[in-house]
C-alpha cells in the first residue's frame, strides 16, 4: 500500500471523488484504497490516502509521503474504505476508545 498525508483546513475538502472514481474502475483497486482523518486542531485535519500503487498516489496533488510505519492507528473519520479491512489493517475509530 502507498500511503500520502495532506493536511486540510476549514471547508477545504479532501479529493475523496478522485479515489473513488480512479479506485472504481476496479473492485480490488476499490477494497485495497483507504482514505481517512485525523483531527490536528479545530478546522484542521489531517487527511491520509492509501492506494494499491504509485500511479494512483500520483493523482492526489499536495500528498507527501508516509510509511506505513508511521501512520496513525486512532482515527477520527473514516472517508472511503471498507470497514472490515480497516479493522483487519489494525486501525481503531477514536471515538471508540471513549
Amino acid at each position: 500500500m502507498i500511503w500520502g498525508k495532506r493536511r486540510f483546513q476549514w471547508a477545504t475538502m479532501p479529493d475523496t471523488e478522485t479515489c473513488s472514481v480512479s479506485c472504481s474502475s476496479s473492485t480490488q483497486r476499490a477494497i485495497a484504497s483507504v482514505m481517512f482523518a485525523i483531527e490536528h486542531k479545530v478546522g484542521e485535519q489531517d487527511i491520509y490516502v492509501g492506494v494499491p500503487s504509485k500511479e494512483l498516489m500520483a493523482l492526489f496533488d499536495g500528498f507527501e509521503p508516509v510509511s506505513g510505519a508511521a501512520l496513525p492507528k486512532l482515527v477520527d473519520g473514516l472517508l472511503l474504505a471498507d470497514v472490515n479491512a480497516f479493522e483487519e489493517a489494525g486501525f481503531e475509530f477514536r471515538h471508540n476508545r471513549h
